[in-house]
Parts: C-alpha cells; structure tokens; sequence
C-alpha cells in the first residue's frame, strides 16, 4: 500500500496524510451506480412516460439517456481524482484535523475532549479492498460526527483504539 501512516510514537505533529489511493476506485463504483440507476429513470421518462411530448422536440428518442449516461461516466473518472486529492487529515496532539472539498473547501477540527464515541465501518466495496472509515461522533448538535474515509482497515482500527485510549485518559 502506498498511504502514509502515522506512527504511533506518540501522534506526529504537522504533517497531514492522505487516504489510501485504492479509496479512488471505490467512490468511482459509487458515482457509476448512482448514475447507472439515473440513466434508468430518464430512460424510463424518454421512453415510456413523454413519448408524445417528445417528437415535437428537436432531439430524437434515446439523447437524454445517452447524455446522461455519459456524464455519469465522465464524472465517474474525474471525481474520485479531485476529491482524492483535496483530501487530507492530521492526527494532532489534542485533536483531529480534516480538510476536505473540491468547489467548498471543509475544515474540521474534532478535540478528544468532545469524542463521545468512535466506530469502524466498512461497505462491501471497503471490504474487498480491505479498506474502512473511522467514524468520529462528537459532542454537538449539528454534524455531530467526523467521517475519515480509505484507511487500511488494520490502521482505522489501530486508530480508533488509539484515540479510544487518548480520550479515556483525557477524561479521568
């Protein structure tokens, strides 16, 4: 695998890691699907639902749907590149630390002191890549809950104990 990793020696300072490259592949299949049941919608409506309406257009049957398609393939291929490269996060001496977002740039800080709970999570794509996200829920009413996607699985659960101990000790 190609991420780096934190050491714990105690946790790094000032140094932010990516997620795991293989992370890619998995939100590609998840753009693709969604599009894939998109283009089953507008088919439906071109075909079945507007067939009348449609030949006063200028477009023949069938052209929504393949622009459709297109774009999902397209998005497909080129999302997963940006939000993969604007991903980044830093586990600090006392908190956590996210940036995200390709148009609207997300900055997240999650103190230990507000960790009410952490989980380890993993879809069937994350399973058979091997990867995982840690979920980080924290004292507060809106977006209660901190989400690091693409971790090797070995290592999201290495860091939920890590953290599960930084902040046990933290509350005593």
């Amino acid at each position: 695998m190609t991420i780096r990793l934190i050491h714990f020696s105690y946790f790094n300072k000032n140094y932010m890691y990516s997620l795991d490259p293989s992370i890619k592949g998995i939100w590609g299949v998840g753009i693709f699907l969604q599009f894939i049941f998109y283009t089953v919608v507008v088919a439906f409506l071109e075909f079945f639902i507007i067939p009348g309406n449609l030949s006063n257009w200028i477009f023949s049957k069938g052209i929504f749907t393949i622009i459709v398609f297109a774009t999902g393939v397209l998005l497909a291929l080129i999302l997963p590149f940006l939000k993969y490269k604007f991903w980044k996060f830093e586990v600090r001496e006392d908190e956590i630390y996210l940036e995200r977002g390709i148009l609207t740039r997300v900055k997240t800080t999650a103190p230990y002191r507000r960790i009410q709970h952490l989980d380890v999570q993993q879809s069937i794509l994350e399973r058979l890549a091997h990867l995982g996200k840690l979920v980080i829920y924290t004292a507060g009413t809106r977006g209660a809950d901190v989400v690091i996607p693409g971790l090797p699985i070995d290592y999201a659960e290495d860091l939920r104990d890590k953290l599960k101990n930084v902040t046990t000790e933290d509350a005593l």
